[in-house]
């Protein structure tokens, strides 16, 4: 940082925000943003009390459920600022394997995707729940979720008791991902916790209607009635109900497709640049000159 000297450092990880900041003041930077993508509690132990005591000029939230931890956290507000992850709305789906294929499904088989890491806050256990009800009443339904973590082997677990091994398919890590999204007739989401999530952001891109629970920054990106579908955390039976409501009810899809494509256009990752450039010109701009 002394020999670089620029102008801001920014901090994307927690451990960068831990040992960055220091570093960053003690190198002399004139300015220091931390980006917080979760809405996870913080100041919950003595260590991370001090942690968000440390001199940051600004906390960039990518939505205000993340913002509002840190407030109820006692970060000042003049400290925070709302900078929403976007998307590359410019950017198509990209080659992929045909998802039904690819399960052994019929051509018109209906598909329940998610695109999320295996990680606890990410509930899958509450899918899995949810799709055990989807599946008694529709046994033709099919759920695809595409990413890896920590979670997989509870989870697989909890799929084999839910007699769900046919109907759940855990396919991993997807360099085609969005691809796969796109073929999605319902995305859902069962978080209890979630910052924003930028696949909800790219299953409106791609004309993909949303369940979704209502939970930290969701509500900023899906609009319920409107541009998706939300309902309560951790509620298998509400979530359940949700999807087999827009799987019965193929005009509705439409409508949320179109709705959200419109919607997710304040999301375009240009505009995460231009506020993110704009917080570091203000920062700046306050310093007083040498």
């Amino acid at each position: 940082l002394r020999r670089f000297a620029p102008e801001v450092a920014h901090l994307h990880t927690a451990h960068a925000h831990a040992l960055g900041v220091l570093a960053a003041r003690g190198a002399g930077v004139p300015a220091v943003v931390v980006s917080r993508r979760v809405d996870f509690d913080v100041a919950t132990h003595p260590l991370s009390t001090v942690k968000y005591r440390l001199p940051v000029d600004r906390y960039l939230c990518i939505s205000q459920g993340v913002a509002s931890v840190l407030r109820r956290a006692g970060v000042p507000a003049a400290r925070l600022a709302v900078v929403r992850s976007g998307v590359d709305l410019s950017q198509p789906a990209g080659p992929g394997a045909d998802l039904r294929v690819l399960l052994g499904l019929p051509p018109d088989a209906p598909v329940v995707g998610t695109v999320a890491a295996l990680a606890p806050h990410k509930d899958h256990a509450n899918l899995l729940r949810a799709a055990a009800r989807v599946t008694r009443q529709r046994p033709e339904v099919c759920f695809a979720w595409v990413g890896e973590g920590e979670c997989r082997p509870a989870l697989e677990r909890l799929r084999a008791e839910l007699g769900l091994d046919r109907a759940v398919r855990l396919l991993g890590f997807r360099a085609d991902a969005r691809a796969l999204l796109a073929q999605f007739t319902v995305f859902a989401l069962g978080s209890y916790l979630e910052g924003l999530c930028t696949s909800l952001l790219d299953a409106q891109a791609l004309g993909v209607p949303i369940v979704a629970t209502a939970v930290g920054g969701v509500p900023e990106v899906v609009s319920h009635g409107e541009t998706g579908v939300l309902v309560p955390a951790r509620d298998p039976d509400a979530l359940a109900a949700a999807i087999l409501g827009l799987l019965g009810d193929a005009p509705r899809r439409q409508r949320l497709r179109e709705a959200g494509r419109a919607a997710v256009r304040g999301f375009d990752v240009a505009s995460t640049v231009a506020e993110t450039e704009g917080v570091y010109r203000e920062i700046l701009a306050a310093r007083p000159r040498r």
